[in-house]
């Protein structure tokens, strides 16, 4: 058996060696006392079925909360790409007609911003209403215009604009405020 010795710091000794077998031993020395030999022979006997199938949950639920963190950023990320295009259709809808000259109805210009997006005619829609009062009253203000008549152009309209994305899931309403007045 090889040994080593050395001095502890309580002013022992202590004798480490292997026995031919493999295994540790250990005598100590305080005061001039030997202990005798201490065996800790340590062996390995492997992972457990349960071990490995712990592992495998644990490991599957991580990946399974990484992967549904990744699908609801890609959700997200492809419904505000969305509401982007139908932001854009709308702010492009509503500066053609504030450019366009003042007339009865406004569909050929709203339609135009949607098939400029590369999108059918029927994902926008639009509507006009005459200012016939000025009383506060939103619902008694406000009416719809006829195209029976020429348009005065002290005539103040307005003009909802409405645009929804090509699946319908987001819908967007522009509200401009049009008149020829100097």
């Amino acid at each position: 058996m090889r040994r080593r010795v050395s001095n502890d710091m309580s002013g022992g000794k202590v004798v480490v060696g292997r026995e031919p077998s493999g295994g540790l031993v250990v005598e100590t020395e305080v005061d001039g006392t030997a202990d005798g030999p201490v065996d800790d022979t340590v062996t390995d006997r492997g992972t457990t079925l349960v071990e490995i199938l712990m592992s495998i949950v644990l490991i599957g639920l991580v990946v399974t909360s990484i992967l549904a963190a990744s699908h609801a950023g890609i959700v997200a990320s492809s419904t505000v790409y969305e509401a982007g295009q139908v932001e854009t259709v709308l702010l492009n809808a509503g500066d053609r007609v504030h450019r366009a000259p003042q007339r009865c109805e406004y569909e050929e210009y709203v339609d135009a911003a949607a098939l400029a997006q590369g999108w059918t005619v029927d994902a926008t829609s639009s509507s006009v209403e005459l200012l016939v009062a000025n009383t506060g009253n939103p619902s008694a203000d406000w009416e719809a215009q006829t195209c029976s008549g020429s348009v005065s152009a002290f005539d103040v309209q307005r003009v909802t604009i409405i645009a929804s994305s090509p699946d319908g899931k987001i819908t967007r309403t522009l509200t401009v405020v049009k008149s020829n007045v100097d």
